[in-house]
């Protein structure tokens, strides 16, 4: 895995360099989304980030790329040892204390019917917290309010240096007045720059002072690591939204045998490179990738692609509708108004909220985003799973 997660730090790094420090604030908030409006947690931007890259290298290959972990966990393999648990906040990591999340990581899962190896000797304590930070990055709200409930000494002593309540309104206020009607903003969270706050406004991520009368957008970048903290922060924002569209909704094209990887696509069926895309989907259900699609209509509502995706959405089997719509330009013949339609209107705002702006746009399973068009064997590359 360590080889994986370095070829996703040279691609970061490569976006990187075209990236602009300095953007418009007006330029960022077209067209408006919703998002909501999150949560202040006790981690810091930079255990995120490092916690990010040491779960990818240590846990993943167990735990799943997203805390997904793999089917039948709940049932004792040939050995009588549980296999490892979800950690994406549906199974039961939340109900424990972070001495006891500490200690599990430290010394091993053996104690509690587990088979996890012990981390003291591979793992420092700082490197464990950042850890336990990434996979509480991956649980939803009500999940985590409920763990911080339980745990409310810990949150106390780890909390002192939250912004101030004047902050949180003056930057409300403030903001509120540049931004599109209805804006939705996130409370400032504290980020590894002295005196300087975040906010997630749409899903755009913005930059405050202490006194909440100054903002600046742009990228924060880690000068010692190189790595873009603003672009690893829109990840997990990705994947955290992306888990709440539902699987139901999405045209899954299946890894064939066994799945190593998945990608999320945001398409639409009049768009070219979405086409050459899915001509090679074959080769990478062959690599065990699985392909989800999720629905993008690029011209917006009422276009012809939004159209298309409708009645691609209300067909009795999308699967076959999807491949014809792409290879043959068939469209099914309904008027795509069925309840199912509905999901085009939800993967197009989730797009956007997102920062998709236009197709096919790429999900990796760490919320890393891909525009455009990549050859499969680039992808296969990227996700690692090449010598599968």
């Amino acid at each position: 895995m360590n080889r994986v997660f370095a070829k996703k730090q040279v691609w970061r790094n490569l976006q990187l360099n075209r990236t602009s420090f300095v953007l418009v604030l007006a330029a960022l908030f077209v067209p408006p989304a919703i998002s909501s409006a999150g949560q202040n947690r006790w981690y810091s931007n930079d255990q995120l980030v490092v916690g990010k890259g040491l779960y990818a290298s240590n846990c993943a290959n167990c735990h799943g790329k997203n805390g997904e972990s793999t089917e039948n966990w709940r049932q004792t393999n040939d050995q009588g040892k549980y296999p490892p648990p979800p950690l994406n906040g549906t199974a039961h990591t939340w109900h424990h204390s972070m001495e006891v999340l500490r200690r599990t990581l430290r010394d091993g899962g053996g104690k509690i019917g587990g088979s996890m190896p012990a981390f003291r000797d591979v793992l420092d304590s700082e490197e464990i917290d950042a850890v336990i930070a990434y996979v509480q990055s991956l649980w939803p709200d009500e999940i985590y309010d409920i763990w911080t409930k339980a745990n409310p000494e810990y949150i106390a002593a780890n909390t002192a240096n939250q912004p101030t309540e004047k902050l949180k309104s003056e930057s409300t206020t403030h903001l509120a007045k540049l931004l599109p009607p209805g804006a939705q903003i996130s409370e400032p969270v504290e980020t590894p720059v002295n005196g300087i706050y975040e906010v997630n406004a749409n899903g755009r991520f913005i930059y405050l002072d202490g006194t909440g009368k100054y903002a600046f957008t742009g990228d924060m970048i880690n000068l010692g690591t190189g790595e873009n903290l603003t672009d690893a922060k829109r990840a997990i924002d990705r994947v955290s939204k992306l888990s709440g569209f539902p699987e139901k909704d999405k045209i899954v094209f299946s890894a064939t045998g066994e799945q190593y990887a998945y990608i999320d696509v945001f398409t639409d069926t009049t768009c070219p490179y979405c086409r050459k895309l899915h001509a090679e989907v074959p080769d990478l259900q062959a690599a065990g990738v699985t392909v989800r699609y999720l629905p993008f209509p690029r011209g917006g509502k009422g276009s012809q692609g939004d159209q298309e995706l409708r009645a691609v959405w209300c067909d009795a089997d999308r699967v076959q509708s999807m491949h014809l719509a792409k290879t043959e330009s068939t469209i099914p013949a309904n008027d795509g108004a069925c309840d199912a339609a509905d999901v085009v209107d939800a993967g197009y705002q989730l797009g956007v909220d997102i920062g998709v702006r236009g197709t096919p746009a790429i999900v990796l399973p760490d919320g890393t985003m891909i525009p455009g068009y990549r050859p499969h064997r680039d992808l296969i590359s990227i996700l690692g799973v090449e010598n599968n």
